[in-house]
């Protein structure tokens, strides 16, 4: 009996409505290609779902705190101190409190990318080829910003750094240590575990061994069923994917994980995202676009970084 669905649930009809809509695209493709308004707006729609994918890939909002401000803005991490409450008798004279505000403002950077392809293929093929590019433009915007900001996390907690804890094998007695404290240091009420599968893995095997006792029987039911949790002592598990570079090699370490108090750190993004189209004598379409992006951890004593010796990174 043949399969009703594709590996993706969609119906016969689906699939002929997909492929209907993929052809009339790129039928257009052909018919409006050395006009440049089309060009550049089928690369303003293509710069608009690259980033849409990135916002609901990306996992920056749960590990920090994220500001976002137009192209000429500006964005500062403040902290004021000093503001004191007194007890006094009926009448008696309320003392002054001397505040201070301490305030660094975040540089930008930027980060973009930067394709070709020959314009012959699009003509022919563009619905094909402008959804491999959403789909890899999101992806690498969402792992080099995700490993901008674990590279920070990372910086601020070398070897040797109070908030520094190494083992062979994942200890869940260290692990609880480490959530205890930054849940003691933060001020938000978010904590995050971040890591791949290699580490958050660990968690899940050490907690269903032994009889399955640390959770309520609906709990247990559900780590047997999936092998996942979703939260562990208060703490959001984050699994970050294993993203690889061009050269096929992991963006992140396997042997990390991080316990991340959501105000260790702050990052911010400036404007929305910039995108230019042309095609050069050589008859190549270009397609470049580029998004400001900038941060810092500023309180390193809300985060910890926890280190597998047993595994390579």
């Amino acid at each position: 009996m043949p399969y009703l669905h594709d590996s993706f649930g969609r119906s016969a009809e689906e699939r002929a409505e997909l492929r209907r809509r993929c052809d009339a695209l790129s039928l257009e493709a052909r018919e409006n290609w050395d006009d440049p308004n089309w060009r550049r707006l089928m690369a303003a729609a293509l710069t608009e779902a690259v980033y849409y994918g990135f916002e609901h890939e990306n996992i920056l909002d749960i590990m920090s705190t994220v500001e976002r401000v137009g192209d000429d803005g500006r964005i500062f991490v403040k902290e004021t101190r000093g503001m004191r409450a007194f007890w006094t008798a009926k009448g008696g004279y309320i003392e002054a409190s001397n505040l201070r505000t301490d305030v660094m403002e975040l540089v930008r950077d930027m980060i973009g990318f930067h394709v070709y392809e020959f314009s012959d293929k699009l003509r022919n093929n563009f619905a094909e080829t402008q959804a491999t590019l959403v789909e890899l433009g999101a992806k690498r915007m969402d792992a080099e910003i995700n490993l901008r900001a674990l590279r920070t996390f990372q910086a601020a907690i070398p070897v040797g750094s109070p908030q520094y804890v190494q083992g062979g094998g994942l200890s869940l007695p260290a692990l609880d240590a480490a959530i205890n404290q930054v849940w003691d240091e933060t001020m938000e009420s978010q904590v995050t575990i971040v890591g791949r599968r290699t580490m958050i893995g660990q968690i899940v095997d050490k907690l269903t061994q032994g009889g399955y006792v640390q959770f309520l029987p609906e709990t247990n039911e559900d780590l047997l069923r999936r092998g996942v949790i979703g939260m562990y002592k208060g703490a959001t598990l984050a699994t970050l994917k294993n993203y690889r570079d061009d050269e096929d090699v992991s963006f992140f370490p396997a042997n990390e994980l991080f316990v991340v108090g959501k105000d260790a750190s702050k990052f911010g993004f400036w404007g929305g995202p910039l995108s230019k189209e042309w095609e050069d004598t050589n008859w190549y379409w270009h397609y470049l676009t580029r998004q400001d992006f900038g941060g810092g951890v500023f309180r390193p004593e809300r985060l910890r970084r926890i280190v597998d010796t047993n595994l390579a990174p």
